[in-house]
C-alpha cells in the first residue's frame, strides 16, 4: 500500500524517547515511510506529522503503541475510505499481559459498530488507516482535552467518508493506568464528549 505511518510525540522528551524505542521500530519493520514529529501539544504534534506525509494512505502511531505484523496486509483487503483495527491491550511491564484482540465499540454497544454508531460515541482508535487528503480535508487534528481521534473520525463520517472494520489488522495498545486516556475523572470525559458533540453539531 502507499502508506506512510506517522508518529506525533509532545512535551517531555520522554515521549520521544519512547517513541525511537517502540513506535518507530514497530513501524519501520512494515517497510514503509514513517515520519516522527515532535510539538508541544498533541494535535500540534499529529497535525505537524502529516503535514510531512505524501502518500495516498496514513496511520497515525502513539509513541507508546505498535502495530502487531502483518497490519498492512490486513488492512489492504478493504476498501473503505477509513479502516478500522482490532485492538490488543498490553498491560504490565515486566510479566506482560496481553488481551484478546478485537475491533472496539461505542460505550454501551453491544453489535460490531458502523459508521453510523460514531454519531454516540467513538469506535476507532488512532491507529486506524485513513486517506490523507480526507484527514487534510476535514481539519486535521484538533485540541480536544480528550478522545480527539473521536473527533477527527466524526468529521470524517460526516463528510461521508465511509467505514469498515479490519479485524485482522491488530493495533497493539501499550495500557497505563496514568495515562493521558486513563487518567481522565468521568467528569472530564463527558465534558470533553459533549464539547466534540457541540463543536460537531450533534448535540
Amino acid at each position: 500500500m502507499d502508506v506512510t505511518v506517522a508518529i506525533g510525540t509532545f512535551g517531555l522528551s520522554w515521549w520521544y524517547d519512547l517513541a525511537v524505542r517502540r513506535a518507530i521500530p514497530s513501524a519501520e519493520a512494515l517497510g514503509v515511510p514513517v515520519v516522527h514529529y515532535h510539538a508541544e501539544t498533541l494535535h500540534d504534534a499529529r497535525n505537524g506529522a502529516l503535514a510531512l506525509v505524501d502518500t495516498e494512505w496514513v496511520i497515525h502511531l502513539d509513541a507508546d503503541d505498535e502495530l502487531e505484523p502483518g497490519y498492512l496486509d490486513a488492512m489492504a483487503a478493504g476498501t473503505a475510505d477509513v479502516r478500522a483495527p482490532a485492538v490488543r491491550y498490553v498491560r504490565g511491564l515486566g510479566r506482560l499481559r496481553a488481551s484478546t484482540p478485537a475491533v472496539p465499540t461505542v460505550a454501551g454497544h453491544s453489535h460490531h459498530c458502523q459508521a453510523a454508531c460514531l454519531l454516540q460515541g467513538n469506535w476507532l482508535v488512532v491507529g486506524a488507516l485513513v486517506r490523507t487528503d480526507l484527514v487534510r480535508q476535514v481539519g486535521g487534528w484538533r485540541d480536544f482535552d480528550w478522545s480527539e481521534d473521536w473527533d477527527l473520525w466524526l468529521r470524517c463520517h460526516l463528510a461521508g467518508a465511509s467505514f469498515e472494520a479490519m479485524p485482522a489488522a491488530i493495533y497493539r495498545a501499550h495500557v497505563r493506568p496514568g495515562s493521558r486516556n486513563r487518567a481522565p475523572s468521568r467528569q472530564t470525559r463527558l465534558a470533553a464528549h459533549r464539547a466534540i458533540a457541540a463543536a460537531n453539531g450533534i448535540l
